[in-house]
């Protein structure tokens, strides 16, 4: 008997992972766990009879003789399947497996398998669909729906930072074999009740915000007298209110267990990683872990003391402003400003006087004063008061965020009262983007 495993509590890259390796392999058994995530049972509710899947109960775990293992390898994670684990655990040469994974390997708890297919993508569905297109294998629209479904889930819809090209390529590949963007929509965004909006308050409310190294990490605990369904969509949905780099949220379940569910919106924190001690696994923007007889407390205490014992290492302002600075007097012709401008290929300027910031001028404050023939008035009379700063210390997503908080193209940068350097658009976007030869022929414009 061969069978395709998944991990408990099996979400749609999972399932979508176990269905493409059917594909691969005609003649396995897909076969779940004691759990389902919500939005995939809503969804097998009106497909079971399309997908066909076992019960763990449904087979004789020492009859199987090959494990094809999706969307995990982690034997910790193997839960109710404990015949396969500990034929593993023996060495049982009668038992093969394959892997198909994209989460990263941690070491001793990790499944060996004769043939790992693991590699650094959004979704373990990506690789199967890969495997599936290059083999020239047919997918029907509900396939290609169901793959689409399983990418865009794990992605945060191609938006997490474990995004890679490559899961884009697949999605657009199974658009193009049929698969309906109105279906995916549908289980993507699910509906909540009264009582889970009602948990989305409490998350909301209980968020604190923990500074690791100049990283806005929040954590949460909310006190639950029973499960909750539907956790890892409601954690989604407060990340998407929030405006950290990172959410962890602990539901402390009675006295039975603590689920942790964290989201990351940033590479900075790999929400993967930081849950791995716990038990959890993950990726880097999305993770969870399911602790039994825990304290959520001390889980807590062991998080933010990994953080303190290994901060993130988020990029500061100094490690990409302009330290070289062009700078005008506030008493200069703005038609000599205009000459220096196409001369420097700058988009503005600090205005400075006596060594301090007193303005900051731009092009279109310029192109502005010509307009109304103004030129002959000084920079003084169209400069920008006040002048919005930031430290060369100061994380470059709180400068950001204060740019896009001002609508301003450009920060000086002040150490105490002494200008230091200027951040730009342009430097922001080499950092969004990766450098380009305009962008380095530009480096201080905006």
């Amino acid at each position: 008997m061969e069978v395709i495993l998944t991990h408990e509590l099996t979400d749609f890259d999972a399932f979508a992972s176990a269905v493409a390796a059917q594909k691969l392999y005609p003649g396995a058994e897909i076969v779940f766990g004691r759990r389902v995530a919500p939005a995939l049972r809503d969804y097998l509710a009106l497909h079971r009879d399309r997908f066909r899947t076992l019960r763990y109960t449904d087979i004789d775990q020492r009859a199987v003789t090959r494990v094809i293992l999706v969307d995990h390898r982690r034997k910790s994670r193997l839960g109710v399947f404990g015949g396969i684990l500990q034929r593993l655990e023996a060495g049982d040469e009668t038992l093969d497996v394959h892997l198909f994974d994209h989460h990263p390997a941690v070491g001793p708890d990790d499944v060996v398998g004769s043939y790992e297919l693991v590699e650094a993508v959004g979704s373990a569905t990506t690789l199967l669909v890969e495997r599936i297109k290059a083999l020239g294998l047919a997918v029907d629209v509900e396939e290609a729906t169901l793959f689409a479904l399983g990418i865009y889930a794990d992605t945060g819809s191609l938006t997490y930072a474990s995004t890679s090209g490559r899961d884009a390529r697949a999605v657009g590949w199974l658009l193009d074999q049929g698969g309906r963007l109105k279906t995916v929509n549908r289980y993507l965004r699910p509906a909540f009740t009264a009582s889970q909006r009602e948990l989305i308050k409490r998350v909301l409310t209980a968020v604190e915000t923990h500074d690791f190294a100049g990283a806005a990490v929040g954590i949460a605990c909310v006190k639950l007298d029973k499960m909750v369904g539907g956790l890892a969509e409601i954690t989604t949905a407060v990340a998407g209110f929030d405006d950290h780099l990172a959410l962890f949220v602990f539901y402390d379940i009675g006295d039975k267990q603590v689920q942790v569910v964290a989201r990351g919106t940033s590479p900075v924190v790999n929400v993967g990683e930081r849950l791995a001690p716990l038990g959890g696994g993950g990726h880097a923007g999305a993770a969870a872990a399911n602790v039994k007889g825990a304290c959520a407390a001390e889980l807590i205490d062991r998080l933010v003391r990994g953080f303190k014992a290994e901060p993130p290492k988020p990029r500061r302002v100094d490690d990409v402003m302009s330290r070289l600075v062009r700078t005008i007097a506030p008493d200069t012709p703005l038609v000599e400003l205009s000459h220096s401008l196409r001369v420097w290929r700058h988009t503005g300027v600090p205005v400075v006087r006596d060594g301090g910031v007193v303005g900051i001028v731009s092009r279109r404050d310029v192109e502005r004063a010509e307009a109304d023939g103004r030129m002959h008035l000084p920079v003084s009379s169209c400069m920008s008061r006040p002048v919005h700063t930031t430290r060369p210390d100061a994380s470059l997503e709180d400068a950001l965020r204060e740019m896009e908080r001002h609508n301003v193209g450009r920060l000086p940068v002040l150490d105490g009262a002494r200008l230091v350097g200027i951040l730009t658009r342009s430097d922001v976007r080499g950092v969004l983007y990766g450098p380009s030869p305009e962008r380095d022929a530009l480096s201080t414009s905006a």
